[in-house]
């Protein structure tokens, strides 16, 4: 089965269910449209990436690097920006509808300009029925599961769950066999040879240091990434009343950031010849120096114009990161494994970054609650945590009260928590380190 045929086949999933979200008329029904979204939005950014490695040669690598490290960050900055506007100007239901028109369009120029069956177009292919039986089912369920329980923990501690409370242990204790399981099937399968079915996660990437390297780096990174794009715009609504709109406007620094700093990798690995390992390093020193100084944001110097500077430098050492894990993907690994390696790095991306902002916000929320229970009353507490814009409602001491906790928290903790996983870089890149250092020709 081609690349084609699967990457389409996503996108549909994508956008019928895009539109079956917008639809929704109970929240049930919108919980289960967005899982199934999700399960096709995955599926394209995954096999995105796939097709790119596979079409261009590697002296090009570098320059569509920079371009897909560019779209990811401009995508994730668009996000607050239009869900700003969307929320102010009409329905929330938009929000969904609009994936649909560009989804049609995607589909358009895939259907019109990508070969049948690529990359195997021009050859025999085997029947649907052959292809099929390659999957791993048990290790594509395990994984699943694992990830979902993993999440599922650390969301229920978010939302206010005490830690020892079955609503956090049961998830993250029952998502430990699963995982067993998981690592267990893809060794057996692994080992075994045969090519039915092809594991999802082949063993020997856990033999190799570098692999190994470049998936840690992709989860520490997507973490700190993902985690400041959602937590610098709410600090922005919370403590500086701003507007999700124009707090979007306020990111604008750190996501235009990051596509500078994957053209910097580019530039700096293909005409300078440096070997790509050492720009990881460069890279979790700036992500260390702007979470660290953002970090020592007070009430008193909040509206200060540096802090943009320092989202500018954060955002730098972000997109050096994601552009030099995307780049040595390919060099880390044999061809046959170009495929399943190329989306692994993906999807670890996208699960740090969900798992450590799920992390970042129950210690917040766990930190946060005790203190606001002593200022404000059941149904203020309550407001304030679904929706942080409701703060500018309380009287001006009880607001500045409330302003300057939710400060601590968020900066004097989430932000430092994160350079944990920046500094957490440093080794992860060392365990990439080769005597003969990948260089871009």
């Amino acid at each position: 089965m081609g690349r084609k045929t699967v990457l389409m086949s996503s996108l549909v999933f994508f956008v019928v269910f895009s539109g079956a979200c917008g639809a929704a008329q109970t929240m049930n029904q919108l919980i289960v449209f967005r899982a199934f979204q999700g399960l096709g939005g995955s599926g394209v950014y995954a096999l995105v990436m796939v097709v790119l490695f596979e079409m261009i040669p590697p002296s090009l690598f570098p320059r569509y690097t920079v371009l897909v490290t560019g779209l990811f960050a401009i995508s994730l900055l668009c996000g607050p920006l239009l869900g700003g506007a969307i929320c102010k100007n009409t329905t929330w239901r938009w929000v969904f509808l609009i994936n649909a028109p560009a989804g049609v369009v995607g589909l358009l120029i895939l259907l019109s300009c990508m070969p049948n069956s690529f990359p195997y177009h021009g050859h025999s292919t085997q029947k649907y029925v052959y292809n099929f039986g390659k999957l791993d089912v048990v290790g594509a369920s395990s994984m699943l599961i694992g990830i979902a329980l993993l999440i599922t923990g650390f969301q229920g501690a978010s939302n206010f769950a005490p830690w020892r409370s079955a609503r956090v242990l049961v998830p993250l204790l029952v998502s430990l066999p699963a995982w067993i399981v998981f690592m267990g099937n893809e060794r057996l399968v692994t080992l075994r040879g045969s090519d039915r079915p092809e594991p999802v996660f082949p063993w020997r990437f856990c033999k190799s240091r570098v692999v190994m390297g470049i998936f840690a780096n992709a989860f520490l990174c997507g973490a700190v990434f993902t985690s400041c794009m959602i937590q610098i715009p709410l600090r922005f609504q919370a403590v500086n009343n701003e507007s999700p709109w124009h707090a979007g406007v306020r990111l604008i620094p750190f996501g235009v950031a990051a596509p500078v700093g994957g053209a910097l990798t580019a530039a700096i690995v293909k005409k300078r010849k440096v070997p790509v390992i050492y720009m990881l390093f460069p890279a979790a020193i700036l992500q260390i120096l702007g979470l660290l100084f953002m970090s020592r944001l007070t009430l008193d110097n909040i509206l200060w114009k540096g802090q943009y500077g320092l989202q500018f430098v954060t955002g730098i050492g972000c997109g050096i990161s994601m552009g030099v894990v995307t780049l040595m993907t390919p060099y880390a690994i044999e061809k046959r494994d170009l495929a399943t390696a190329t989306s692994a790095v993906v999807q670890i991306r996208v699960l740090g970054g969900a798992l450590v902002l799920a992390i970042v916000t129950a210690v917040m929320n766990t930190d946060l609650r005790p203190t606001l229970t002593r200022m404000l009353s059941a149904q203020e507490l309550t407001r304030v945590f679904q929706a942080v814009g409701s703060i500018q409602s309380l009287s001006q001491p009880l607001s500045t009260a409330v302003k300057d906790t939710f400060l601590k928290g968020n900066n004097n903790m989430q932000l430092r928590i994160l350079v944990g996983f920046a500094a957490a870089e440093v080794p992860a890149t060392v365990m990439m380190w080769q005597k003969d250092p990948v260089r871009v020709s």
